[in-house]
């Protein structure tokens, strides 16, 4: 019989660490909230990391010794940084003080986490996180997806030109209210890119006269992260943020922040742009 330690990210941004002897109906139990507890109040939740160990006693040894970690060590876990979690370990003021005690660690780092949309669940326990810096006159963003990567279909890397469609497969979009209505951009990890400016839901779409976006991006085993500078028109002051991921077979799951009501995702909804943007910095 096999044994799992696992992490769930819940809507506050904390992190729960548990053990059982079947993932899947613990997962299943954690998402209906069947059992009160930590997790039941702070839907909805995603499963960002899970490990298999052979024996009970092991599963609930590494569970004990996460739930000491700090949010930077767990998060380092969550990314497959092993390097960060060496020094991490090797430096406890750099770690900051752990929770010996807890289940959970709070969210007192600037990461924004995404959660996938409840109808279409990816099959994978990807994480996605997101953080950004507002500058003057523009946004810098970093979209992380964490987990199997082998699993996703990434587009193939191509000059980094406008596109339209881009949001059938693999890509990552920043929204952004406007006293007019809203802007979308759609940035995907081959660098092609699309940016739309709306008059109202889903209505008045334009092709948005913008300077291209700048766009990196950096594959590994365990990481897909994009990272990109937008201009923004003046005046913007809540954001959206969102991902679609899709997998080898073709099925997509659905990120965001926030999702409305509904079994649908819906990224246009005004539910979505449920970031307030940060002051403007010089650097």
């Amino acid at each position: 019989m096999s044994f799992w330690t696992y992490m769930i990210q819940c809507d506050d941004r904390t992190l729960y660490v548990g053990h059982t002897n079947n993932l899947e109906q613990r997962w299943s139990e954690h998402q209906s909230g069947i059992h009160e507890g930590y997790t039941s109040a702070r839907h909805p939740l995603h499963l960002v990391w899970s490990q298999e160990f052979g024996t009970r006693n092991e599963a609930l040894e590494a569970e004990r010794r996460i739930k000491g970690w700090s949010r930077a060590k767990k998060l380092a876990l969550i990314r497959g940084d092993w390097d960060l979690i060496s020094a991490l370990a090797a430096s406890p003021k750099k770690e900051g003080r752990a929770s010996t005690g807890s289940a959970r660690t709070g969210g007192e780092g600037g990461e924004l986490f995404l959660h996938p949309h409840l109808a279409q669940l990816p099959s994978q326990p990807f994480g996605l996180e997101v953080d950004l810096k507002r500058l003057v006159d523009r946004l810098r963003v970093r979209f992380r997806l964490l987990g199997g990567i082998e699993a996703v279909r990434v587009p193939a890397a191509a000059a980094p030109a406008r596109r339209d469609n881009l949001w059938q497969h693999t890509c990552f979009e920043v929204f952004a209210q406007t006293a007019g209505g809203y802007i979308e951009f759609n940035l995907s990890p081959s660098t092609e890119w699309a940016a739309y400016g709306f008059t109202g839901y889903r209505e008045g779409m334009t092709e948005l006269a913008t300077e291209a976006p700048s766009i990196h991006v950096d594959r590994s085993e365990h990481r897909l992260q994009l990272t990109a500078e937008l201009v923004l028109p003046a005046g913007v002051t809540r954001v959206g943020l969102s991902a679609v991921i899709e997998e080898l077979d073709g099925s997509k799951s659905y990120w965001a922040l926030r999702h409305p009501p509904g079994d649908k995702p819906d990224f246009h909804h005004p539910d979505c742009f449920a970031l307030e943007l940060p002051p403007a910095s010089d650097a």
